[in-house]
């Protein structure tokens, strides 16, 4: 067996160094090179309101903005998502203006500190291997699936940050029982649930869990006592916010009610058919290589065994007195011990010091934050066939820890194995192979170098329809035009960009749960009824019997040549890092006729 030179502790310590101030560029980097994308575009929309008004409305004097039929708002015409993001998203705009780079920025810093914070809890957990600290933090640094997560002005790299600092803060009260540390934990859950409702309760109920497996035996009653008041304290203000808001006992924040699907699943099927698919896209989408995943757990469960055996070993069966000191005058004459029981092949090459147990224990952290989140997560199955990534983005920093613990044991074997698996895995998506995600647009594996691939996109302008449509109509129509997008996710992206040019028009019927009265006093033309729009997108077209019911007073404007769905939202399964073409889609633009009514 050919063993590494050993490296001096700091050169891991700076190697890591480096690692995040590569991270850290390649998460500011050319923040404006695609446009806010559907659920981006929403976000910042809210902290544009919050600075300018002062609140965080639909509402911004021209346009409403509220997702289908204004589901999206409550009765006063407030967004009832959590309203962290909004708030960072309007310091953003504050100090770099209203724009891509104003709405993303502090989320991407958000994500650098992440990073921070996921080095000093792998200090925590694993202080007497550098080496290993240093192969988890370059695995999460190198993550191009994290860092496109960090590079929205969204929740993700918030929720990352929450769950990590939680973590840490959490293990630090443990060690020294400061109650600052117990104080400092609560707050950080409260940001939690600010941020993410599903995300702030799975951090919650992890470190629940945890606790019970790890610490229940050793909690007094005073530290019960303490963790009871700092859930009510989370729980009271959720819960008054949620009452402000008007969603508990209401109707609003309806996610399925928004997607069409098949009503007759029962909520048993449809728990164990979400369950199974956020399982398994853990391992399409390479956040766990399978093969990494069978070699963690055929160690574990060889090294348990032989921890059993070697038990039994040391605690035979008790003997009777004259049987006893027989074994003792046999042992004086022998002077020989039992033999141990022979140790696995696995379990023999890890050695005495590998951290096996405690690395595992940041794995299963993140399993736990996984598994809460599928069973948490709004997204109704019906509505993709693949699970949605984002709800449990918080999850990958840990749950990478399980790769940099695989290289750690073949650099043992051999340093030359160890860089080969290193770079492979950290360059590529192999690890999940022949399982990988098959892209929606493309049906293509995402097999690939997505770190390379990364890095050349954000170098890069990225054509977007957003970007050319919203050019389109700000060089095309005229002043307070009437527009009309029949889908909500396009249109609030739209109205982003040009909702101080023109008006967006026909969000609204009659069985719209927003307060008849509030809408009536906007003097909008909100309602689909009421209204007869200047122009018509269809991103990808429009519905069939759409374009000949209204080909007697409109005419085709324009064929946009750019593929309809943004493909630069984060997650790999919808995700291309060079542009699609349009391929037979692209975006139809009609325009009324003169004369028509």
């Amino acid at each position: 067996m050919r063993r590494a030179r050993p490296i001096a502790p700091h050169a891991y310590t700076l190697a890591a160094a480096g690692a995040l101030l590569i991270a850290a560029w390649l998460c500011l980097v050319n923040l404006d090179y695609a446009a806010l994308w559907h659920d981006e575009a929403p976000a910042a929309a809210r902290g544009k309101a919050l600075l300018q008004q002062g609140d965080i409305v639909g509402w911004d004097g021209r346009n409403l903005m509220g997702g289908t039929n204004g589901r999206m708002l409550n009765a006063q015409l407030r967004d009832v998502w959590p309203p962290l993001m909004f708030v960072l998203n309007a310091a953003g705009f504050a100090v770099f203006g209203v724009n891509e780079v104003g709405a993303r920025i502090v989320h991407a810093l958000i994500g650098i500190a992440a990073l921070g914070a996921f080095y000093l809890l792998l200090r925590q957990h694993l202080p007497s291997h550098p080496r290993l600290v240093f192969f988890i933090f370059a695995f999460a640094a190198g993550s191009a699936q994290l860092l496109l997560y960090f590079r929205q002005s969204r929740y993700f790299s918030v929720m990352v940050f929450t769950l990590i600092l939680a973590f840490y803060l959490y293990e630090r009260y443990w060690r020294s029982r400061h109650r600052g540390y117990l104080v400092a934990f609560t707050l950080v859950a409260a940001a939690a649930f600010f941020n993410h409702y599903a995300g702030g309760a799975a951090t919650m109920l992890s470190l629940a869990a945890w606790h019970l497996l790890f610490r229940a035996r050793e909690t007094t009653w005073r530290e019960w006592r303490r963790f009871a008041a700092g859930g009510a304290f989370v729980t009271a203000a959720g819960a008054g916010y949620l009452a402000w808001l008007g969603i508990l006992g209401g109707s609003f924040l309806d996610f399925a009610g928004q997607t069409p699907g098949p009503r007759e699943v029962s909520a048993f099927s449809h728990f164990f058919w979400k369950l199974g698919a956020y399982m398994r896209e853990l391992f399409t989408a390479d956040w766990i290589s399978w093969p990494v995943f069978l070699w963690f757990a055929g160690a574990a469960l060889l090294i348990r065994a032989g921890a059993r055996g070697k038990g039994k070993a040391k605690a035979p069966a008790r003997a009777s007195g004259r049987q006893a000191r027989h074994a003792r005058s046999a042992r004086r004459q022998d002077r020989r011990q039992p033999r141990p029981p022979r140790a696995s092949p696995i379990a023999g090459t890890l050695g005495d010091d590998f951290p096996l147990a405690a690395t595992g224990k940041v794995i299963l952290m993140g399993a736990l934050f996984a598994l809460f989140s599928a069973v948490l997560s709004p997204q109704p199955m019906w509505a993709e066939s693949v699970a949605d990534l984002r709800y449990y983005v918080g999850a990958l920093p840990l749950l990478l820890a399980m790769k940099g613990l695989f290289v750690e044991w073949l650099w043992r074997r051999h340093a030359v194995a160890g860089v080969t698996a290193f770079a492979l895995l950290l360059l590529t998506s192999a690890g999940a192979a022949p399982f990988n995600l098959r892209n929606v647009f493309t049906g293509q594996d995402t097999l690939g170098m997505h770190l390379v691939q990364f890095v050349r996109e954000v170098h890069r302008p990225y054509r977007d329809s957003i970007s050319v449509v919203s050019d389109y109509l700000l060089r095309n129509a005229e002043r307070d035009d009437l527009v009309y997008v029949p889908g909500f996710a396009d249109r609030d992206a739209l109205m982003f960009y040009t909702g101080h040019h023109v008006r967006f028009c026909c969000l609204l019927d009659r069985n719209t749960p927003l307060p008849k009265e509030k809408v009536a006093a906007l003097q909008a033309p909100l309602y689909v009824e009421e209204n007869t729009p200047d122009w018509i997108v269809g991103f990808g077209g429009l519905a069939r019997g759409t374009l000949e019911r209204f080909a007697a007073r409109y005419e085709v404007a324009a064929r946009l040549e750019v593929h309809p769905y943004p493909t630069q939202r984060p997650e790999l399964n919808f995700h291309t890092f060079t542009p699609l073409d349009a391929g037979s889609s692209g975006v139809l633009v009609l325009r009324r006729l003169d004369g028509e009514p």
